[in-house]
């Protein structure tokens, strides 16, 4: 497989209790080879400035110039003392203009016969703060599998809810479903991607039809966020920060 894809991708978010709330919108993402990130991209960088590009510091342990792919092995080897070799591609939007928020993240970890053995889910809020949901893959569970929410990313979310991850993958490109409820509230979230080639062009092109979509991204969050506070007049604080920061399944 390529080290690097070039992905257009399309989110939704659908609120149907206690009320209604729908919206939509487009952006470029990337799907990296975490062990081998070769590039050659006149308008994309890893680590540097350009006008899309790629820091290891916006992932995992958010460290400067830290080997994620040491990172997630690590992590996998620590728990489940899994020994045998992985590829590890990370599925993240890319910063524009020096600027990104990557609400999720997703790892997705292939043993050398291309099988998908573990997914790593990035989530992140937007005070800055981050939870991985880790699942160990099996033939029940791989396109479906569920969590109990451990980290705050809606002040109109409640803690007490569950996720159910739906995942249809065509590798690279990738349908994703999120759906977290409990007995009052239901959101269903989720995104598709179609891939394109990851060439001088397309990259040019894509920024120039989605300028500045990593700051859009930031500004719908917000924007959404009022509509949602007059439909339901109600605001859940967010709690002090937990120090476990990871969810292992499986």
């Amino acid at each position: 497989m390529k080290n690097i894809f070039l992905l257009k991708t399309k989110i939704f978010h659908k609120r149907t209790k206690p009320f209604f709330n729908f919206f939509t919108y487009k952006y470029p993402s990337l799907l990296l080879n975490l062990e081998n990130m070769k590039n050659d991209n006149f308008f994309f960088s890893i680590n540097k400035f350009n006008l899309l590009s790629f820091y290891s510091e916006d992932h995992g342990p958010r460290k400067k110039n830290y080997n994620l792919y040491q990172w997630i092995i690590k992590l996998i080897k620590k728990k489940y003392n899994f020994k045998n070799k992985l590829n590890v591609y990370l599925f993240c939007i890319p910063r524009f203009l020096n600027y990104v928020f990557n609400p999720i993240s997703v790892y997705f970890c292939f043993d050398t016969n291309n099988q998908i053995k573990f997914i790593v889910y990035e989530v992140k809020n937007t005070h800055h703060e981050q939870h991985c949901y880790i699942f160990k893959i099996n033939k029940k569970n791989l396109k479906s599998h569920y969590a109990y929410k451990k980290f705050y990313v809606s002040p109109f979310l409640t803690g007490n809810m569950i996720y159910k991850f739906l995942l249809k993958n065509n590798f690279p490109n990738i349908s994703l479903q999120i759906n977290v409820k409990n007995k009052t509230m239901d959101l269903l979230t989720g995104l598709k991607t179609n891939e394109i080639n990851f060439s001088n062009t397309n990259v040019l092109k894509e920024s120039l039809l989605n300028l500045f979509f990593s700051q859009k991204i930031m500004f719908l969050i917000h924007y959404q966020a009022i509509k949602i506070f007059l439909k339901s007049k109600k605001f859940f604080f967010k709690p002090d920060k937990k120090i476990d920061s990871f969810s292992y399944h499986g």
